[in-house]
């Protein structure tokens, strides 16, 4: 399969000072390959010249981006591996992008994420647990080289580790660094030509190892455990001024049970610890959570969580102590709309419940959301 677009943006110009393009295109081409139990992806994408910097518009240079990932799955690229791990297999993921200079935006001279043209999904994985998903990286648009591997194993059913109904094992690992020899502060006599490939010696922007082990250990009862160990370069994801690398490492463990037909109970353990360091300030706390959700009817849902941190020292020598975020919800789901409700207090960040993760403010009172796809 072929596959190519092309976009343009006019925008007119009354820029005394410098000589602002009015038409900006950008175009991509891209190609599938699937042979047997093999899959081919790759997409290449091209911006012209487009100035930004908001006052002083100081990058004359054009954009590109370049993705490619493979696959490998014993049952065939059409078909995905799902809950039964009765059958032996070994399924295999390698996928690397870079990308430079690919802020696109409708606009000129806006920033965060307004008016974005391009998008450019990051190559890490996107973690669905709370404690995980506290520090999620998202792509870096004027430059990046990414590489992620990932290995899926089923292992056999009354096997050592698989036991009467079989096992499966995930291993991932990925890496994002900033780009070799890059500068993003040009005039407009100036080149932007960053290495193509170079890791060594550059600043590294995430890091993300993780281990998940899925095994169902009676007709009612699956057990999920997962590790994760976590570089996060917060000044760059987020742009903070923390001084240092954030190294967490987290631990996780979900237990469902059906307790007769559409009626499912599900806890989570989760535990978060990072490297302690005055300049960490917020992320210098370890974390612990625990959840519990009732699911019925199979439409409803009730859940109770509570996040607890365990205070720290500030590098103003100021203690935070310890805090509960307690917090109770319930809602309802029909086809492609879902209804919550609930109240408890919510520190600021990623918050998952009920199998779906969004970012929210700090908040202490009741909550009502309703979320639709179409």
């Amino acid at each position: 399969m072929l596959g190519a677009g092309f976009i343009s943006r006019f925008q007119e110009s009354s820029n005394p000072v410098y000589n602002l393009p009015e038409n900006v295109g950008a175009y991509s081409v891209r190609s599938t390959i699937n042979r047997g139990k093999i899959s081919f992806n790759s997409e290449y994408a091209y911006k012209y010249n487009d100035p930004d910097g908001g006052v002083t518009y100081n990058n004359y240079a054009p954009g590109n981006a370049i993705m490619s990932n493979m696959s490998y799955s014993p049952y065939g690229v059409l078909k995905a591996l799902g809950e039964s791990y009765s059958e032996r297999g070994l399924g295999i993921i390698v996928e690397a992008h870079r990308v430079d200079n690919m802020d696109f935006r409708s606009a000129r001279g806006v920033t965060g994420n307004e008016l974005t043209l391009a998008y450019i999904p990051a190559i890490t994985k996107q973690h669905t647990y709370t404690l995980a998903a506290f520090y999620p990286f998202s792509t870096q648009p004027m430059g990046e080289l990414g590489f992620l591997g990932e290995l899926n194993y089923n292992i056999k059913k009354k096997s050592a580790l698989g036991g009467k109904y079989g096992a499966l094992l995930t291993v991932n690992y990925s890496r994002v660094n900033a780009l070799n020899g890059g500068n993003s502060v040009l005039t407009e006599n100036e080149s932007h030509t960053p290495i193509f490939f170079s890791v060594i010696g550059e600043d590294l922007y995430f890091r993300d190892f993780n281990m998940e082990l899925k095994k169902k250990l009676s007709k009612k009862a699956k057990l999920t455990t997962s590790y994760v160990d976590m570089i996060y370069n917060k000044d760059v994801v987020q742009g903070k001024n923390v001084g240092k690398d954030i190294h967490a490492r987290i631990g996780i463990v979900e237990l469902n049970y059906k307790l007769k037909p559409k009626h499912t109970i599900r806890t989570e353990l989760q535990y978060l610890s990072v490297d302690k360091d005055e300049k960490y300030d917020e992320d210098s706390g370890d974390w612990m959570m625990a959840l519990v959700e009732y699911t019925f009817a199979p439409h409803w849902y009730f859940a109770v969580v509570d996040q607890y941190n365990g205070g720290y020292t500030d590098y103003e020598q100021v203690v935070h102590e310890a805090v509960h975020y307690l917090n109770i919800s319930c809602g309802y789901s029909s086809g492609t709309n879902r209804f919550e409700l609930g109240y408890g207090k919510k520190r600021e960040g990623i918050f998952c419940v009920g199998g779906v993760c969004k970012n929210v403010p700090s908040s202490n009172g009741f909550t009502f959301g309703i979320t639709s796809s179409f």
